[in-house]
C-alpha cells in the first residue's frame, strides 16, 4: 500500500460460503477485498492485481491448505513480504505458534468477532515494510496455468 489515504486491497481465501459472506459484511467497505473459494482462485486474483494482506483459511477442504498457497503467493516476486492472517478454527495451544512457524504473520481463530478480525487486520497492515521507491510500482508476474488451462492474464 502506497497511499495512506487508498484502502488496503484484502485477498481473502475461505472456502465456507456463510464465513465469507460475514467477512465481506464485517470488512467492507472499509478495505478493497477480493474474495475467492480455493487455491486455484487465489492464484489466479494474485496474479491479476498486488494485494496489500492475505487472509487465508487454513483448511480449505482441498488437497492444498493456506498454507500451500501461502508458500505459492511467497514464491512470488510481488508478495514476498506481503503480510498473511491464518483465519483458523485450530485453536489449540501451541496451534498460534505453529502458523507462524509456517510463515503467516498472524493468526484469527475462527469463530471470530468483528473487533478482533479488524484488529488483527490493523496489526499486521501496521507491521508491513513500507515499499521503496522501486518496490512501489511492484508489477505482479502471470503464473503459467497448468496444463489444459488458460493462463491468467492482465
Amino acid at each position: 500500500m502506497t497511499d495512506p489515504d487508498q484502502q488496503a486491497s484484502i485477498l481473502i481465501v475461505e472456502d465456507d460460503q456463510h464465513i465469507r459472506t460475514l467477512l465481506r459484511y464485517f470488512l467492507q467497505p472499509a478495505f478493497d477485498l477480493e474474495v475467492v473459494a480455493s487455491v486455484d482462485e487465489a492464484l489466479g486474483a494474485a496474479t491479476r492485481r498486488p494485494f496489500d494482506l492475505f487472509l487465508l483459511d487454513v483448511n480449505l477442504g482441498e488437497r492444498r491448505t493456506g498454507a500451500d498457497l501461502l508458500d505459492a503467493l511467497r514464491a512470488m516476486p510481488a508478495y514476498h513480504a506481503t503480510p498473511a492472517v491464518a483465519c483458523t478454527a485450530y485453536a489449540l495451544h501451541g496451534d498460534r505458534e505453529r502458523f507462524l512457524d509456517l510463515g503467516f504473520d498472524e493468526h484469527l481463530d475462527k469463530p471470530f468477532t468483528r473487533p478482533a478480525l479488524l484488529d488483527v487486520i490493523h496489526r499486521a497492515l501496521a507491521a508491513m515494510p513500507r515499499p521503496t521507491a522501486a518496490e512501489s510500482d511492484r508489477q505482479v508476474v502471470p503464473v503459467p496455468a497448468p496444463p489444459g488451462r488458460r493462463a491468467a492474464t492482465a
